[in-house]
């Protein structure tokens, strides 16, 4: 178990990250009481069966690991985060600014704090099936997650952000039950070979800056060649861009495509970002997406950390 101090690394991020950014500070603050409870969460997912025979095959076909299999999570344990996660949001007392839950998705402004305390009434009435919510998002099914929405006049993207939200430490621990049957992958896509969310940003690492792709729904960590697009995996050195602020360029920048018009955030790390450390440093990059989009720039990643 963690403590959330001074001491927690997490916390320290964000609070620096609030100081030195003020624009960021009420979303600095939310997530420092949003990410300590999916770093804590147990959703008591029950083990995988697979052979290792039986993921190669599956990435061989580049099919993710977890694609139509039934996540067996304790309900209550995922219905209890979610509330903890609305009571965060509706605790901000704030509107959206358009990027603090739900970056990088745009919706109209909204009053968040209103709308997440529907979102748990909806909940606590057992009007909203927590198991059925998290097995559409589990399964890619966002058109259910907005038809339930509607139904009970509720913000479909806040649904769908807090859904997604926790559903996460349920597929971290995934992720850490497959990792050790899948070793040595090789898997060159942009989309996560655990769970098939969209890479949420690059890293490199180690000595010799290998260039890793990063998940920010499970946290997996898998190598891909440098020098082309994460995306669309073209070379052509004329067509690809990068782009940084000044005094930046060490620690992090923005690789763009002009064949696809899709760019990844990239920073430099010795050894890989912990898993609920991936969200703060998509917060601290939030200026490159800026950039980039300012550009005419897609962003890789249809998904926030």
């Amino acid at each position: 178990m963690h403590t959330n101090d001074t001491t927690d690394t997490l916390t320290q991020r964000l609070r620096r990250l609030a100081q030195t950014s003020p624009a960021l500070a009420s979303t600095a603050r939310m997530y420092e009481s949003v990410l300590p409870l999916l770093r804590d969460a147990d959703l008591g997912v029950a083990p995988i069966h697979v052979t290792p025979r039986q993921i190669q095959e599956k990435l061989r076909q580049g099919i993710p690991l977890l694609m139509d299999v039934d996540l067996d999570i304790d309900v209550a344990s995922a219905r209890e985060l979610m509330l903890k996660l609305a009571d965060a949001l509706a605790g901000s007392g704030k509107k959206s600014s358009g990027f603090p839950f739900l970056l990088p998705w745009t919706r109209p402004a909204a009053d968040d704090h209103a709308e997440a305390l529907k979102f748990k009434t909806a909940v606590k009435e057992n009007t909203f099936d927590v198991g059925h919510l998290l097995s559409f998002v589990a399964a890619g099914d966002h058109d259910a997650v907005f038809a339930a929405a509607a139904e009970r006049s509720l913000d479909a993207g806040l649904v769908l952000a807090l859904a997604r939200k926790t559903l996460k430490p349920a597929l971290r621990e995934c992720c850490r039950q497959l990792l050790p049957l899948a070793n040595k992958i090789e898997w060159q896509s942009a989309v996560c070979f655990v769970c098939g969310a969209p890479a949420l940003l690059a890293e490199l690492q180690g000595n010799d800056q290998a260039r890793h792709l990063r998940c920010g729904m499970c946290g997996s960590d898998w190598q891909v060649r440098r020098l082309q697009c994460a995306q669309c995996w073209n070379e052509d050195h004329r067509t690809l861009q990068n782009f940084m602020k000044d005094g930046e360029e060490d620690r992090m920048r923005v690789e763009a495509c002009d064949n696809c018009r899709g760019y990844i955030k990239v920073i430099a790390s010795f050894s890989p970002t912990p898993f609920e450390e991936l969200a703060v440093a998509d917060l601290e990059t939030l200026h490159l997406d800026h950039a980039a989009q300012g550009l005419g720039y897609s962003r890789l990643s249809a998904y926030p950390a």
